[in-house]
C-alpha cells in the first residue's frame, strides 16, 4: 500500500504545483511505473500463496477435548468452542460408547491422560511381579543400617542443612532491609513454588526444571531421533551394594554439589533429568552459564558432554535391571527393523543411557524414563573422535580392519604388477622370434 500512497501524493503536489509540463510528465511516468511494478508483485505473492497446499490440522478426537474442557488452565473462550465441539460430536461419542461396552473394556473411553495412567499401572505391576519383590526375596534390603553407613548419610546431610540454612538467614537478612515489600514477595513465591511442587506429584513432567536442548529430528511410534547440543554435567561414579548409604551416595554427593557443598557455598537449581550410563555413572545437568568448582574432596567432577544423536525410548514406572533390559530389546529391534545404524564399532557391546525426570514423590504410575542408545548421522560427524571417547567404545576393531584393507589392496596392487611384467617378457619374446633370420 505504500507505493500506491506516494503516488498518489506525488500527483496531487505536481497538478497543485506545476500543472502537467514535460518534467511532471515524466514524473508521473516514474510514479506510475512504482505503482504498476508494487501491483505486479503484489499479485505473485498473491498467486503464490494460492499454489501452496494448506496446512492440514489432525482433529483432535472426543476425549483429548473432553480432557482439555476439564483442565484448569484452559481458558473461558476456549471451553465454550469445547463444548460446542463436543456437542457436534454426539455420534462419534454415541459410537465410542458402544464399543466398549461390546468390548468390555473402557479402552476407547479414556482420556489421553486416562489412557497413560492405565499405561503406567499395567507396567508398575509388571516390574513388581517380575523384577522388585523376586529380588527382594533373594536379597532382602538390611536394615537396621550399619552405624558406618549412618554416619556417612548424617555427615553429607548435615553440610547440606548447614548450607540451606546459611542461605535462608542471608535471604532473611536482604528482606529486613525492606520488610513491607520484600517478605511479601517472598511469601508469594513460595506458595507459588508449593502449588507447583504439588502438581509435579501428578505429572509425567515436572514443571520449571531445566534440562539439555535438544531437537526432534524424527518421531516414530516407538522411539524419536534426538539431535543434542554439547552440555556440561556434574557427574560421579555409582557404588556397588544395597545398603542405605552406598545406593544413595552418587544422588546424595550430586545433590550436595548442587545444594551449596562446593568451593563457593553456592546454591544453584536442580535440573532434569538425572542420567545414569550403562558404564555405572550418575550426572546432573548444569544449566548455569558459570557454576562453581566441586570441594577437594568431593566425588564430584565437572565433564563436558559432546553433542550427540540418540534413539530415545519412553516409559513408565520403576527403573530396574530388567525394565532397562526389556526397553533396550524393544529399542534396537525397532532400530533395526527401520535400518537405523547405530555409532557403536561392530561387535561392541551398545552402550546406553538412562534419563529419569521425576522428582521421588511423583506417582510412579506418571514418571517419565527414557532410555537412549547412539546412531550414526547420515553424514559422518566431525567430532566422530569426542562421541567414541564419550561412549568408551574400543576404536581398536576399526583401526584392524582398516589394515587389512589396506594389505588387500596392496596385494591385489602386487599381483596385478606380475602379471603385466610376465605380460610383457612374453611380449619381448615373440618379437624376438619375429625378428631372427631364417635357416
Amino acid at each position: 500500500m505504500a507505493p500506491s500512497l506516494c503516488s498518489l501524493l506525488s500527483i496531487s503536489l505536481i497538478i497543485q504545483g506545476h500543472g502537467f509540463s514535460s518534467s511532471s510528465t515524466g514524473i508521473w511516468n516514474r510514479e506510475t511505473s512504482i505503482l504498476r511494478s508494487f501491483n505486479d508483485a503484489a499479485f505473485s505473492a498473491f498467486a503464490d500463496s494460492l499454489e501452496e497446499e494448506p496446512e492440514i490440522i489432525e482433529e483432535q478426537p472426543w476425549q483429548a477435548k473432553l480432557e482439555d474442557l476439564l483442565d484448569p488452565q484452559t481458558n473461558l473462550a476456549d471451553r465454550q468452542i469445547l463444548m460446542s465441539e463436543l456437542l457436534n460430536s454426539n455420534d462419534e461419542i454415541r459410537e465410542s460408547v458402544l464399543d466398549a461396552l461390546a468390548r468390555r473394556e473402557i479402552d476407547p473411553l479414556l482420556t489421553p491422560t486416562g489412557k497413560r495412567i492405565q499405561d503406567g499401572t499395567r507396567a508398575v505391576v509388571r516390574q513388581l511381579a517380575n523384577d522388585i519383590l523376586p529380588q527382594l526375596s533373594k536379597s532382602p534390603p538390611k536394615f537396621p543400617p550399619t552405624p558406618q553407613s549412618v554416619e556417612k548419610v548424617g555427615s553429607r546431610l548435615f553440610n547440606v542443612v548447614t548450607s540451606q540454612l546459611q542461605k535462608n538467614i542471608e535471604e532473611l537478612q536482604e528482606d529486613l532491609t525492606d520488610p513491607i515489600n520484600k517478605i511479601p514477595q517472598r511469601l508469594s513465591r513460595q506458595a507459588e513454588d508449593f502449588v507447583k511442587e504439588a502438581r509435579n506429584v501428578f505429572l509425567e513432567k515436572p514443571e520449571g526444571l531445566q534440562e539439555p536442548s535438544y531437537e526432534v529430528v524424527e518421531n516414530c511410534d516407538l522411539y524419536e531421533i534426538r539431535d543434542y547440543e554439547s552440555y556440561k554435567v556434574a557427574s560421579t561414579q555409582m557404588e556397588e551394594g544395597e545398603d542405605l548409604a552406598s545406593t544413595g551416595t552418587a544422588f546424595n554427593s550430586l545433590a550436595a554439589y548442587l545444594f551449596g557443598l562446593n568451593n563457593e557455598s553456592r546454591t544453584m537449581a536442580m535440573t532434569t533429568p538425572v542420567t545414569t550410563t550403562s558404564s555405572n555413572e550418575m550426572r546432573f545437568y548444569l544449566a548455569e552459564s558459570s557454576f562453581p568448582q566441586p570441594q577437594p574432596d568431593s566425588s564430584v567432577e565437572i565433564i563436558d558432554i559432546p553433542s550427540s544423536l540418540l534413539a530415545v525410548r519412553q516409559f513408565t514406572g520403576f527403573v530396574t535391571e530388567g525394565e532397562i533390559a526389556r526397553q533396550k530389546d524393544a529399542l534396537l529391534q525397532a532400530l533395526e527393523m527401520d535400518g537405523v545404524e547405530l555409532d557403536v564399532a561392530h561387535g561392541a557391546v551398545v552402550p546406553h543411557i538412562i534419563f529419569q525426570y521425576n522428582p521421588p514423590y511423583t506417582l510412579p504410575i506418571v514418571r517419565r524414563n527414557e532410555i537412549a542408545v547412539p546412531v550414526r548421522r547420515g553424514e559422518e560427524l566431525s567430532g566422530a573422535a569426542s562421541l567414541q571417547q564419550e561412549w568408551s567404545v574400543d576404536a581398536a576393531v576399526g583401526a584392524e580392519t582398516v589394515i587389512e584393507e589396506d594389505k588387500v589392496k596392496m596385494e591385489i596392487e602386487a599381483e596385478t604388477e606380475a602379471e603385466a611384467d610376465t605380460e610383457n617378457d612374453e611380449n619381448d619374446e615373440v618379437s624376438d622370434d619375429d625378428t631372427s633370420p631364417s635357416d
